[in-house]
């Protein structure tokens, strides 16, 4: 449940980094608890079936935004946010695992490196197009994360 938490917490940073009003914009905590499940039991079978005793920050990564935007915790509440900031209405799931994913990587570099990890808008904006419209799954999302952070 912990979990939980730290990505409730994690979308109030993210309203606050987007200045987006949380008014307008719904977190359905019974949809979040159900990604983390999903999300754990794809690390279980990591570590059952793949021998791995342990996952990287970008596996973590991977998981964490595939089932965040498979699953759509985030909901607009008011038409006017989408006529307001269309494509942050439409993407905002999309928005919020790359924010998610990328602070699980950047915590852990910002421990052994102390650079911060960019991404440029032309690749941030392909990610979020096939995020929404195109299928990937974990294992694709965490290669695609340890390339970006390599491609520094």
């Amino acid at each position: 449940m912990a979990e939980v938490y730290s990505l409730i917490r994690q979308y109030y940073y993210f309203l606050s980094h987007y200045k987006l009003d949380a008014r307008g914009y719904r977190l359905d905590r019974a949809i979040l608890k159900n990604v983390m499940e999903r999300y754990w039991m794809d690390v279980d079978r990591l570590h059952r079936y793949h021998n791995m005793p342990r996952i990287d920050r970008h596996k973590i990564a991977g998981y964490l935004t595939y089932w965040l935007c498979r699953l759509r915790p985030i909901s607009s509440l008011d038409d006017n946010m989408a006529l307001g900031k269309p494509l942050m209405a439409l993407f905002i799931n999309e928005l919020f695992a790359i924010y998610v994913a990328l602070g699980r990587i950047q915590a852990r570099k910002n421990q052994v490196e102390r650079q911060s990890l960019q991404i440029s808008t032309d690749l941030f904006n392909a990610l979020c197009y096939s995020l929404r419209y195109r299928h990937l799954n974990g294992d694709a999302l965490s290669v695609m994360y340890y390339l970006i952070e390599e491609t520094r």
